[in-house]
């Protein structure tokens, strides 16, 4: 009987091992098979959020009033960038380590624009559409523009530059005719123009009272021609 007992129990076990093969070879199966349905052809949700191996979110995806938006933080958890949706379309904000924001890309009324801030947070550059083309605008430190490039309504082209007060001392235009360099006094006052005229070219000369005290011409027989003038009077 012991012998047939012993027989017994070893069988009994011989079916526990054979039946925890089977659990195990089940198991990896059914393992195999989640993985495999982790690709999905679709999520549907409200909102997403993605956070790195120490639980800081790094990307969050969501709906907003005006459509959606995607914000992306770096690892100190300092939000980087965003795009998102608003009233006239699309926009993205790039922002520094500090998370302060340097790049701003718009769509506006008339197309889209661009704005470059400094670290301390002042725009510095402009690109953007008007209804007449384009602008570049470049601004100094302190934020105020002194480099202004624009499309004008009749399809010509404008560079002025501004001093450090705001007031435009040298402009470039181009007209129908050619072209025109005009530059100012500190004031902002014309006080010196080169433009292209009847028989060539020109320069005017003027005082800080904007009266003509120089003319220099190319004349109708090719040559050329100095006029002064005082009180309004040729003197020579």
């Amino acid at each position: 009987m012991k012998f047939k007992h012993k027989l017994g129990y070893m069988f009994i076990g011989c079916l526990f091992t054979i039946a925890g093969y089977i659990l195990a070879s089940l198991g990896g199966m059914t393992t195999h098979a989640q993985k495999d349905e982790q690709v999905l052809d679709e999520i549907v949700c409200r909102k997403l959020k993605i956070v790195n191996a120490a639980g800081k979110e790094v990307t969050l995806i969501g709906a907003t009033k005006d459509g959606g938006i995607m914000n992306v933080s770096n690892a100190a958890g300092k939000e980087v960038m965003s795009i998102g949706a608003d009233k006239e379309g699309g926009g993205i904000a790039v922002r520094n380590a500090a998370g302060k924001g340097v790049i701003t890309i718009v769509a506006t009324e008339d197309g889209g624009g661009i704005a470059v801030r400094n670290t301390a947070g002042k725009e510095v550059a402009g690109i953007g559409a008007t209804e007449d083309g384009g602008f570049i605008a470049v601004l100094n430190a302190a934020g105020k523009g002194v480099v202004r490039i624009f499309a004008t309504e009749d399809g010509n082209g404008i560079i002025g530059v501004l001093n450090a007060a705001g007031k435009e001392a040298a402009r470039m235009v181009a007209t129908t005719n050619g072209g025109g360099i005009a530059i100012g006094n500190r004031a902002g006052e014309g006080v010196a123009a080169i433009a292209q005229a009847k028989n060539g070219g020109e320069i005017s000369i003027f005082n800080t009272a904007g009266e003509l005290v120089v003319h220099i011409m190319a004349n109708e027989d090719g040559n050329g021609t100095i006029e002064t003038y005082k009180d309004g009077l040729i003197t020579h």
